[in-house]
């Protein structure tokens, strides 16, 4: 019996190339068909996402002709082929990460008020955009001339030291590491100041957070990196079935990343289905689950799942201010907004103003509402 590992190789490729693009295309459809705010976020996680179908393809490639099997048992020919697709395969995971880790802080970006946490992710974003910027052109110009990695004999040609390029590796993958935490912790901050019950910031922290849950397979992944410098001894190692556990935890980093990301859009489709079901679901308040109507979350405003205030009404309160003629009026300023409905991106605002107010013509209490109108 022939020991070949291609079959695991092929078999996690195909459940992340069904699983990546099923959960895409559903953000797409909430975020265009539903909310009508495809943003940045979305752009960087479609780019992601065509990244990752390249390294998909080029890991397929290597599986034909050889990835998962001893060198012993293939032609030459062929096994300089699955070596190319593996250097490609390389090249591609290192631009899905990057592309990963934006997306992702764009994500967040949308729901981020305070400076700090503005800067934090923006940090976070160039750091991995630069090192991981140079990473890739190390890779690409490890060897010179550069086919000769895939050469059978690299040991002859003029490559930097494997010493050089694991430290590097182990360097970019902390890196993602920490990305990757800092993305998943954050969101309690930023939601902590948020108008809303306790469950209700639990969950959306959950949600927040979900998108940066590929570096548990980052971790898993990296005692595996010892074995990429079986690429350095060409016909005197056995790289291609060596490093398929590599393999596989780099389809899973990405993959797993990508996945989660867009499922942590998904909220009003799943409250959709919900109310399709006539499921009662725990994202509406006790007070709608009692009337029976439903009601969307609360916020102070933060565009939650892409909304983003656009419709509403604005609501200015001016009161008498101390007794007999000489009183003064007032009028305050505050703010709050109501989600009436995801699938047309419309809110409610009431802005309450504080204040003296000069002239003393206004009737005791007065209520002026006014419509704002929508954002194009």
């Amino acid at each position: 019996m022939v020991d070949s590992k291609r079959d695991e190789v092929l078999a996690v490729a195909v459940v992340f190339t069904i699983l990546t693009w099923v959960t895409l295309s559903l953000r797409i459809w909430v975020r265009v068909g539903m909310l009508k705010s495809f943003g940045r976020d979305d752009w960087a996680m479609l780019a992601t996402q065509g990244f990752f179908s390249l390294y998909l393809i080029c890991q397929l490639g290597g599986v034909v002709y050889g990835t998962g099997q001893h060198l012993s048992a293939l032609e030459p020919a062929d096994a300089r082929q699955a070596l190319s697709f593996w250097f490609f395969c390389e090249v591609f995971y290192v631009i899905s990460t990057i592309l990963l880790k934006v997306a992702i802080g764009l994500f967040l970006l949308r729901v981020a008020q305070k400076p700090l946490h503005i800067w934090i992710i923006r940090l976070v974003m160039l750091c991995t955009v630069v090192f991981g910027g140079a990473f890739t052109f190390v890779l690409v110009f490890q060897c010179h001339p550069v086919s000769t990695f895939w050469s059978l004999d690299p040991h002859k040609a003029q490559c930097i030291t494997w010493h050089i390029l694991s430290a590097l590796t182990y360097g970019i993958s902390a890196l993602n590491c920490v990305a990757d935490w800092t993305f998943a912790i954050l969101p309690i901050f930023i939601v902590r100041g948020l108008v809303m019950s306790n469950r209700q910031k639990v969950m959306v922290s959950c949600i927040l957070a979900l998108a940066a849950v590929g570096s548990t397979a980052t971790i898993v992944r990296l005692p595996y990196i010892q074995s990429f410098s079986e690429s350095y001894l060409g016909r005197d190692g056995d790289f291609l079935y060596d490093t398929v556990g590599l393999a596989i935890w780099t389809t899973v980093e990405v993959g797993v990343g990508i996945t989660a990301g867009c499922i942590a859009t998904l909220r009003p489709l799943l409250q959709l289905a919900l109310s399709k079901l006539g499921i009662k679901s725990s994202l509406q308040n006790p007070a709608s689950r009692r009337s029976g109507k439903p009601r969307f979350a609360q916020s102070s405003g933060l565009p939650l799942d892409g909304m983003q205030a656009g419709h509403g009404v604005v609501t200015t309160i001016t009161g008498h201010h101390g007794e007999g003629d000489d009183g003064g009026y007032w009028h305050s300023r505050g703010s709050s907004q109501e989600q009436l409905s995801p699938a047309e991106n419309i809110m409610k605002s009431v802005v309450v103003e504080y204040g003296e107010v000069a002239s003393l013509s206004p009737p005791p209490s007065k209520l002026e509402e006014r419509a704002v109108p929508p954002k194009r």
